[in-house]
């Protein structure tokens, strides 16, 4: 029931800063970047009050698996409507992590196919098929760090907060030499606020939920994302989103994990 709770104040973070990104407009590197300075104060003083030790060689490893996530998702929702992407590569996930995660049976490479099924479904017109490609990989970006993230806290041991501190300083370091209009995205300050916060505080949720729950239990929990990401494009963009394509996207991950 903690794990199921954590999970539901987390999709309600994802859900929401995703929305934001989207009905924004917002993007690129220097939007990462901007982001992930705004946090820089908090980050700081989790890192002084924390425990490095294994953290930061694993807190860098998440670094550029989260960074990759952001920006491939970005360039995914400049591309099509968020009710296609956001089911797309937060449905997609879980099957990959539950498939990865547990030893071969039938039921999960059925699972699997309905998921891939479902996201066949899902498919928008010809003009925007490319950006159900890059919800595909950003669906691979979320299964690797989620697998790794999960050995960082189930093996390596990681105090939380340390580790997300770790990942968003290195994260403001690296994208400090790819980034060049550094006033430019300064003054989107206010529209990175939120996201800002619900960002680090909706994955902080999962690998907290990570403490009370199995991997593949916590990947199947997400999927309550996909329903409420469906909701949003829906009622708040206007979006109609192909509900037969959820329906067979979330049947297939509930059979992933039974």
């Amino acid at each position: 029931m903690i794990a199921l709770g954590l999970l539901t104040a987390s999709a309600c973070c994802h859900a929401t800063w995703n929305l934001l990104l989207k009905r924004g407009g917002l993007g690129g590197p220097a939007f990462v970047w901007l982001c992930g300075l705004l946090m820089l104060p908090v980050s700081i003083v989790l890192l002084v009050r924390g425990s490095l030790q294994t953290v930061w060689w694993a807190g860098l490893v998440s670094m550029a698996l989260h960074t990759t996530y952001a920006v491939t998702l970005q360039k995914a929702y400049a591309l099509g409507e968020f009710s296609t992407v956001y089911p797309v590569s937060r449905g997609t996930a879980p099957a990959l992590v539950t498939v990865a995660a547990m030893p071969p049976h039938p039921q999960v490479y059925v699972g699997a196919a309905l998921v891939l099924a479902g996201v066949l479904i899902l498919d928008p017109p010809r003009s925007q098929r490319r950006s159900v490609m890059l919800g595909l990989a950003v669906a691979g970006c979320t299964a690797a760090y989620t697998l790794w993230d999960a050995f960082a806290v189930d093996s390596l041991q990681v105090e939380v907060l340390s580790y997300l501190a770790v990942a968003n300083v290195a994260q403001i370091v690296v994208l400090s030499t790819i980034v060049r209009d550094f006033r430019g995205a300064v003054r989107q300050w206010r529209a990175a606020v939120p996201i800002a916060v619900l960002m680090p505080a909706s994955y902080g949720l999962v690998l907290l939920a990570l403490s009370f729950a199995s991997v593949g239990t916590i990947a199947v929990g997400r999927t309550l994302n996909v329903v409420l990401g469906a909701l949003l494009g829906a009622v708040v963009l206007r979006e109609r989103p192909r509900v037969a394509g959820l329906v067979v996207v979330v049947a297939g991950v509930l059979l992933v994990s039974v």
